[in-house]
């Protein structure tokens, strides 16, 4: 039977294991993040005014952010971008009506955004990201290449809970070859951090199932010899990767 270690937030976590489980699959959740709030500065909120577009990259940044920009990405000339379906959705159950990428990353965001510019010959006066604290910068950089003004809002904050030995062991020391969930670069950093404390060697015997292929490479370079590449860190995306190992 195909196994699943699930390496997402708590919540995320067990709501993979029990939709995995109603299908018939094998699954042990191992989180190795924690979502934490953040207040947002009185400065940052001053900007958010005179935004024209907003970009949300996760459905974190809906959950913790969507609160200090409702009035303005309900304007009907604001555009409201989601880097994936997940995130679009909750953002639709919201009242929000936001476009979302086919590739679900920072790249996908930028190919939209450039995109729905080209439809329109006036280009977004101040564009907001609604976003965790730390991760890539990809998107701030190449908007401020372009000559865009952009306003960081930073809701939440990845922290790395306690992981006992005995949790990791008992998600990771199988005689069968199981599948590891990574939803990010930082958690696959994680990941790699636990294995060595905890004395466990998964390069050889696991498969890692990430997000993107600039992770895909970070897993390589780490030694993860049997490594897939999914269509975003979605649970679409890992379900239909998992549709092809049945």
């Amino acid at each position: 039977m195909t196994h699943v270690v699930l390496t997402r937030a708590e919540p995320d976590a067990k709501r993979l294991l029990d939709l995995l489980l109603e299908r018939g699959f094998a699954a042990t959740a191992l989180p190795l993040l924690k979502i934490e709030p953040l207040a947002i500065a009185s400065a940052v909120e001053a900007e958010l005014e005179h935004s024209t577009v907003f970009i949300f990259t996760s459905a974190n940044a809906v959950t913790h952010g969507l609160s200090f920009v409702l009035s303005a990405c309900q304007r009907a000339s604001t555009k409201v971008l989601a880097v994936g379906r997940k995130t679009r959705e909750q953002l639709t159950d919201q009242g929000i009506d936001a476009s979302s990428p086919d590739r679900e990353d920072s790249e996908g965001l930028l190919e939209l955004l450039a995109s729905t510019q080209s439809d329109s010959s006036q280009l977004p006066n101040r564009i907001a990201l609604i976003k965790g604290e730390g991760g890539r910068d990809l998107l701030s950089t190449a908007l401020n290449e372009q000559g865009l003004f952009v306003v960081e809002v930073n809701c939440y904050r990845r922290v790395w809970p306690s992981v006992s030995q005995s949790t990791v062991l008992q998600a990771l020391e199988s005689q069968e070859p199981r599948y590891i969930h990574v939803a990010s670069g930082e958690t696959l950093s994680r990941l790699e951090e636990l294995c060595a404390l905890c004395g466990v060697s998964a390069h050889e015997k696991h498969t890692v199932i990430l997000p993107s292929g600039r992770v895909e490479s970070q897993a390589r370079e780490l030694g993860w010899q049997s490594r897939i590449v999914a269509a975003g860190a979605s649970d679409d995306a890992l379900l239909e990767v998992l549709s092809t190992l049945s």
